[in-house]
Formats: C-alpha cells, structure tokens, sequence
C-alpha cells in the first residue's frame, strides 16, 4: 500500500497538478457543449431583427384613446421594435429602429404627463434643455448614467424621442414626427 503524505505536507505543487486537471475537465465540458466562443475582435454584429412599426402604431391609433403618428424615418433604419406601455397617469406606444450606424432609437407616444415621460424607465433625469427644430422647442431631459429622452407637448399627446443614436438621429426623428398628421383612429 502505497504510503499518502499528510495534508498538512501537500505543497503549492499538489494545488498546481490538481487545477490543471480541474481545468481540462472543465475545458472538455465546454468543448463538448459548445456554448462557448473566442472572438479577439470583440462580438460580431448578428441579424436585425425585423419589426413591422407602420403595422403596430397603425394598430395603437385604431386602440388608444391619443393620436398616434407614423413617421417616415431615413432609408437605412430598421425597425425592430414595439410595445404599449401603461403609465401611472396614461398609456404609451413604443416603436424603435436600428439606424443606419447600429444605433438604437425609439419614438414614444403617450397621454400621460412630460413629467411621466421624463422617468418613463425610472430613471431620473433632472437636467432640463430646449433644442428647437423645425420651429418648435423640444425640452431634452438627461441625467448622470441616463438616455437622454426629447419630449414635445403636441395638446393631446405627449411625443418622445430616446436611444443611443447621436443627436442627428435624434433631431431627424422629431422632425419627422412633428411634421406627420395622426394616423386614423377606430
């Protein structure tokens, strides 16, 4: 019978073998499963996926009680994605886009108050600016660590504009939205 060192004797190189195997196992599970890449290049951009937004605002106008707007964006944007969203004082109609740089933008539509658009992610943004285009002022509220959101008061309607698009995206949605009559409701 072979004679096993006592604990308190295994060394620095014990704990060294001991990881190594460890680490070829566990290097041959994630192998085999194959859930697992290296890309030194950092992550490759996937497909967008596609969103019809002049069907879904086309839907909310014939659904909520606000005038919704379908806007014609640049060529290049893609849409991708839409919701409805309750609000503590109304409702709210998303659409959002993939600009033509991979950036991200989405056109709010809402009932509710500006203040309610302006934490509409519970986010605080407790810096207030006017940017004017086209000839009206559209108050931009931002924060420390937060998407800043356009919003303008259309009477009815409340309109936002938030993302991570640079701000010619940004003036170029507004524009458009502020621009375009109501959809048909009912």
């Amino acid at each position: 019978m072979a004679e096993s060192k006592p604990r308190i004797l295994q060394g620095n190189r014990d704990m060294f073998w001991s990881v190594v195997v460890l680490m070829l196992i566990v290097g041959a599970f994630v192998g085999l499963a194959g859930q697992c890449s290296f890309s030194p290049t950092g992550p490759e951009q996937g497909p967008i996926r596609e969103f019809d937004a002049r069907a879904s605002l086309a839907q909310d106008a014939r659904t909520l009680d606000f005038p919704i707007r379908s806007p014609e964006v640049p060529e290049g944007w893609t849409a991708n994605s839409g919701r409805v969203q309750g609000l503590a004082d109304g409702t709210s109609s998303h659409a959002g886009w993939v600009t033509g740089e991979r950036s991200y933008i989405e056109l709010v539509q809402s009932d509710a108050s500006e203040d309610s658009l302006r934490s509409i992610d519970g986010e605080p943004r407790p810096s207030r600016t006017v940017v004017p285009v086209q000839g009206r002022e559209w108050s931009v509220y931002s924060g420390d660590d937060v998407r800043p959101i356009w919003v303008l008061d259309m009477g009815q309607v409340r309109v936002g504009v938030t993302g991570s698009a640079p701000t010619s995206d940004f003036e170029a949605l507004a524009a458009a939205v502020q621009d375009t009559p109501p959809l048909p409701r009912g």
